[in-house]
């Protein structure tokens, strides 16, 4: 009995941790970089659409004609699941489907997943029309880049 009291109470205090961490994750502040050269404006929605046209590579171009140059993130990361439940609006299955569907069609692959957040930001510092998520305190430190806007994951 007083094992059984033991491990239910060290079980509730996991859940205790856990449930915290998720918390503080949830309330994270993400950005979306841009090349400080990429003069795209606009209010929130319209730069949602946009990134998200240009990510799912439903636009090649930025409006100017700057080729687009979409940067993910490691599957699963932080950045990447807040990115597509925040921006995309889709769920994982969604985007899966999309990227064989635009694999078939037009032998496109979904943007290349970055896990370095340096080597991120020297990417997107370096090609006009690039772009990518990352921390907002990230983000602030990177020369040669911008936000273009922030979010919050859910």
């Amino acid at each position: 009995m007083r094992n059984s009291f033991i491990s239910l109470a060290l079980a509730g205090l996991v859940c205790l941790v856990v449930g915290g961490m998720a918390t503080a994750a949830q309330a994270q502040t993400f950005a979306v970089v841009v090349n400080a050269e990429n003069s795209f404006t606009g209010d929130d929605q319209t730069k949602r659409t946009q990134i998200k046209r240009l990510y799912l590579k439903e636009q090649t171009a930025w409006p100017g004609g700057v080729e687009s140059i979409p940067f993910g993130r490691e599957a699963g990361s932080v950045e990447q699941m807040a990115f597509e439940k925040s921006v995309l609006a889709m769920s994982s299955a969604e985007i899966e489907g999309h990227w064989l569907k635009l694999k078939q069609i037009r032998g496109e692959t979904p943007p290349r997943g970055i896990g370095s957040v340096r080597i991120l930001a020297r990417q997107v510092s370096k090609k006009p029309g690039a772009f990518g998520v990352m921390l907002v305190s990230e983000a602030a430190t990177i020369e040669g880049a911008r936000i273009l806007f922030e979010f919050t994951s859910d």
